[in-house]
């Protein structure tokens, strides 16, 4: 029995080799193009990822997130800004990011609301059971949700 549902479902076979956090990481192996052709649209969700990337330099340099203190959110904006503007020059990325993310990353200061972080749980329980049953093909690479728009994407980076 287990042959005939194994047999049936043989034509959705596919390997996915996922892209590690190194190489998304590196000078020369990041994606580029998957990012430039994300942002036709400046709302994609590819800009929450720049912002994260920028939140981490940020993080490096300070040693501490961005917007964390009332009184250090609009001292903030300013340095989140020239983050975000270095990462984009070091992997040489010609994109422009609104200003409105850049306050809105520094007003939330690294809260993490309960209703984002249980969905985000579950889409990554959901991709669990995908693996361990061997029935679904998982997403490959980068996952971003936007809580603002309700919207998901995910990128080959």
């Amino acid at each position: 029995m287990s042959f005939l549902y194994l047999g049936s479902n043989s034509a959705f076979l596919r390997v996915v080799r996922c892209r590690s956090l190194a190489e998304e990481y590196g000078l020369d192996t990041i994606n580029k193009d998957e990012i430039t052709s994300s942002m036709d649209n400046p709302d994609n969700e590819i800009v929450l990822y720049l912002m994260l990337r920028a939140v981490d330099r940020f993080h490096k340099q300070h040693g501490r997130y961005p917007g964390v203190s009332n009184y250090q959110v609009e001292e903030d904006i300013g340095k989140l800004k020239s983050c975000l503007t270095g990462f984009l020059q070091e992997y040489g990325l010609s994109v422009m990011v609104k200003d409105d993310y850049v306050h809105e990353f520094c007003r939330y200061g690294a809260a993490e609301p309960h209703t984002i972080a249980a969905f985000l749980g579950g889409a990554a329980a959901q991709e669990v059971i995908k693996i361990i049953t061997k029935q679904f093909v998982i997403f490959n690479n980068t996952y971003i949700y936007s809580g603002m728009s309700q919207t998901s994407a995910t990128f080959q980076l």
